[in-house]
C-alpha cells in the first residue's frame, strides 16, 4: 500500500490533524466531548433511560475523526462524567450516573466509538455508512440491554423499556449521521 493510499484510509479529522501541535487534537478532544455533552441534554425522558440524540453526534465524531479520535473524545467524555461535570442525560455527572441504569448503553458507546470509527475510515459511501451506524446502534443497545439485566430487570421489561422504544430513533440517527458524515466529508474535499 503506497503512503498516497494509506492517507485515503484515515478520517478526514484525523488525516487534517497529522503533524499539527498536540494542544490542537487536545482541543479537537474536548469539542468532541462537549459535542457530545450537548447531544446528551437534547433529550426526551423515558425511563428507566432517557432518548438522546449521543449516539447521532457519536457516530458522526467516529466517521469524521476515525476510531482513535472517536475513543480518545468517549474517554474524556465519560472522565469528565467520572468528575461530576453535567456531560450525561438530564445534565448528570458522578459515578453514580455512570453505573445506575445507563451504564451498559456508555459501554456501548466505548464500543462502538472505535468499531463505527474504524468500518469508517475506509470512507464508505452513505448507504454503506448507514449500515455501519445500525451496527453501531446494534452494540449500543445490546450492550444496554445487557447493562439493564444487570441492574435487576427482567429480560423483557430490559427489552421493551431500553431496547424497542429506541429502534426507530436509532433508524432516523443511522440515517442522519452517515448524512452528515457524508456532507462533511465532500464539503471537506471541496475545500
Amino acid at each position: 500500500m503506497t503512503s498516497e493510499s494509506h492517507n485515503l484510509h484515515i478520517a478526514p479529522l484525523s488525516r487534517w490533524l497529522t503533524g499539527r501541535p498536540i494542544w490542537l487534537r487536545v482541543g479537537v478532544v474536548l469539542a468532541g466531548s462537549w459535542l457530545l455533552a450537548a447531544a446528551s441534554w437534547a433529550e426526551i425522558p423515558m425511563a428507566p433511560v432517557p432518548m438522546t440524540l449521543q449516539t447521532y453526534a457519536l457516530f458522526v465524531i467516529a466517521g469524521l475523526g476515525g476510531r482513535r479520535l472517536a475513543l480518545e473524545i468517549v474517554v474524556v467524555w465519560l472522565l469528565q462524567a467520572a468528575i461530576c461535570l453535567p456531560v450525561l442525560a438530564g445534565g448528570a455527572g458522578g459515578l453514580e450516573a455512570l453505573t445506575g441504569p445507563t451504564i451498559g448503553f456508555l459501554a456501548g458507546m466505548l464500543g462502538a466509538a472505535p468499531l463505527v470509527g474504524h468500518l469508517a475510515e475506509r470512507q464508505p459511501g452513505w448507504p454503506a455508512l448507514i449500515l455501519i451506524c445500525l451496527g453501531g446502534h446494534v452494540l449500543v443497545l445490546a450492550m444496554g440491554w445487557a447493562g439493564l439485566l444487570l441492574s435487576g430487570l427482567a429480560p423483557s421489561a430490559a427489552f421493551a423499556g431500553g431496547v424497542q422504544p429506541f429502534l426507530p430513533g436509532a433508524a432516523v440517527k443511522s440515517v442522519a449521521a452517515a448524512l452528515t458524515v457524508t456532507l462533511a466529508r465532500a464539503r471537506r474535499k471541496a475545500i
